[in-house]
């Protein structure tokens, strides 16, 4: 009889019995290192902590300047609704549009990443980002505002899927969590912090100083990329048949790799955060040179298959897995609610009875970064030190569905958030409350996007570029609708009504994980044979 198929994204996280021979955590010995890191010096898995943490910086500096090319005008819409005579539900329809095509370019730049680089992506998309803002400085009529935001968000549809890919490139299972609270946090104060400061610059010198700003910003930081930021691509073979939780290998073999180890110079003699040899190095390598790189091209290993548009039909082809429905609806409901609280936020402050000038719209986004603050913690790394608990009482084994009891946060502070924002403003309750409604709102924001695409890295790691590509495309298209639909639900329905349904909707969403706890690996263990054929035939390991 076969043995069966392992179940993508269960793992032995854990070596309870230290008996094990893959690699270990330094700090916590019990802890298997997930991915298996190859022998290979420039491995970004066997990369120092230093080297980490440089490459970290520059993909969250990245992070959270597109953040801002895309959301520092929010706090102005009123005054650009004024200047140039479009109203200001085309300006959130033209958001809707920027969302939509933030998601649907990933099908490019993430592929293109997956197959050329993620360097090239990261610096091309920066730079005609900039560019772009410099040419949203004139627009003078719907259609301009439009083509532009399209276009703005192709070039910074990267922060939407490859900062993701990136953190599983270096950083490995247990400590993922972690990376991706710190990522949350980058994007979506990028997000609010923006048009605080935004607000501050529209009142003094014009909202197109906001543009001109930003682009001088974006392109002083495209340069220091090309200089700092070292490519994370690795291509590293999948074996199928020997999953992580196999029974350990023989001492001679575990001899064997220590000695080849022992050959290997450079930072992979000591790799950050483990404390055993890698697995069995078949040749001798050598350590990049700095000016190595800076190369922009030829980051493809000769072993690496080329996948480009195979990769944009598999993106397709994955809707078929119920993992992703169920992570891109819980992602797409986050950026619907962020929408509706980005759409109206500048009606609700700038109307009757609170009458708030731009600067004061913009400094009430400090709610929303408190907020989101307290979310990134929860889904970060908290969630880590869950995941771990979990493991240990199942002796050693981690499910990816662990991190998912942090919905029990947000199932809480978002109809809360929605009532004290929507139908608080609505009954003109004091500014503070609306404001601590607002914040409340933003907890879940990071907590979403942050479970959702980390509970897929963790089920999908083999096709994780692919899949994250396939929630988003989920996300955006639900998060587009709901821009869309912001403004005449306001008008149509009162804020009252719309934040009613939108605290209800939030409470079936967030519910929905409550349940997925519970199929979740059955989900998984159905998907496995299609799983494992899709990463054979398409020999999907460079990640």
């Amino acid at each position: 009889m076969n043995d069966p198929l392992p179940i993508p994204g269960t793992v032995q996280q854990v070596d309870v019995d230290h008996n094990l021979n893959p690699r270990h955590n330094k700090e916590q010995q019990d802890i298997v290192l997930i991915p298996r890191p190859s022998s290979h010096p420039d491995d970004p898995l066997n990369w120092s902590r230093s080297r980490k943490s440089l490459s970290s910086t520059c993909q969250m500096a990245w992070c959270f300047f597109a953040a801002a090319l895309i959301s520092g005008l929010s706090s102005s819409y009123l005054l650009i609704s004024e200047d140039t005579g479009i109203s200001v539900a085309d300006l959130s329809t033209g958001n809707g549009l920027m969302y939509l095509f933030m998601g649907w370019g990933t099908l490019l730049t993430q592929n293109l990443a997956q197959d050329f680089g993620r360097r090239p992506v990261f610096l091309v998309g920066m730079l005609g980002a900039s560019l772009l803002q410099v040419w949203s400085a004139y627009i003078s009529s719907v259609g301009e505002w439009y083509a532009n935001r399209i276009l703005l968000g192709i070039f910074v549809s990267p922060q939407e899927a490859l900062i993701e890919l990136c953190i599983a490139d270096i950083h490995f299972a247990h400590d993922r969590g972690f990376h991706m609270g710190i990522y949350n946090w980058t994007l979506w104060c990028g997000a609010f912090l923006s048009p605080i400061a935004g607000g501050f610059v529209a009142e003094r010198f014009g909202w197109r100083w906001i543009q001109y700003i930003l682009a001088i910003i974006c392109l002083c930081f495209t340069i220091t990329t090309f200089f700092t930021f070292e490519e994370t691509m690795f291509f590293r073979q999948v074996n199928i048949q020997e999953p992580i939780f196999s029974n350990p290998k023989d001492a001679s073999s575990l001899e064997t790799a220590h000695n080849a180890c022992e050959k290997i110079v450079g930072e992979s003699k000591d790799p950050e955060g483990s404390n055993t040899p890698p697995a069995v190095a078949e040749q001798m390598y050598e350590v990049k040179t700095y000016v190595q790189k800076l190369k922009f091209w030829g980051f493809r290993h000769p072993s690496q298959p080329f996948n480009f548009f195979r990769s944009i039909t598999l993106s397709f082809r994955l809707l078929l897995f119920p993992t992703l429905i169920f992570s891109g609806l819980l992602v797409g409901s986050i950026l619907a609610w962020y929408n509706v609280l980005g759409g109206s936020l500048a009606e609700v402050l700038g109307g009757a009875p609170y009458n708030f000038s731009t600067e004061a719209i913009g400094l009430s986004y400090f709610a929303s970064v408190i907020g989101v603050s307290i979310g990134c913690y929860f889904s970060g790394w908290l969630s880590d030190i869950l995941a771990i608990k979990l493991a240990r009482r199942r002796h050693g084994i981690k499910e990816p569905e662990d991190r998912l009891w942090m919905f029990l946060i947000p199932i809480l502070a978002h109809p809360v958030g929605c009532l004290l924002y929507g139908v608080g403003a609505s009954h003109h309750i004091p500014w503070i409350g609306v404001v601590i409604g607002m914040a409340l709102i933003c907890v879940t924001l990071p907590m979403g996007s942050g479970l959702a695409i980390t509970y897929i890295i963790d089920s999908q790691k083999e096709l994780a570029g692919e899949s994250i590509v396939t929630v988003i495309l989920i996300r955006n298209t639900i998060g587009f609708a709901f821009a869309y639909a912001v403004n005449p639900m306001i008008t149509n329905m009162g804020l009252e009504n719309t934040f009613i349904l939108i605290a209800v909707l939030g409470i079936l969403f967030w519910s929905g994980c409550f349940l997925w706890i519970k199929i979740g690996k059955a989900a998984r263990r159905s998907i496995a044979k299609p799983y494992w054929n899709l990463v054979e035939s398409h020999g999907l390991a460079a990640h």
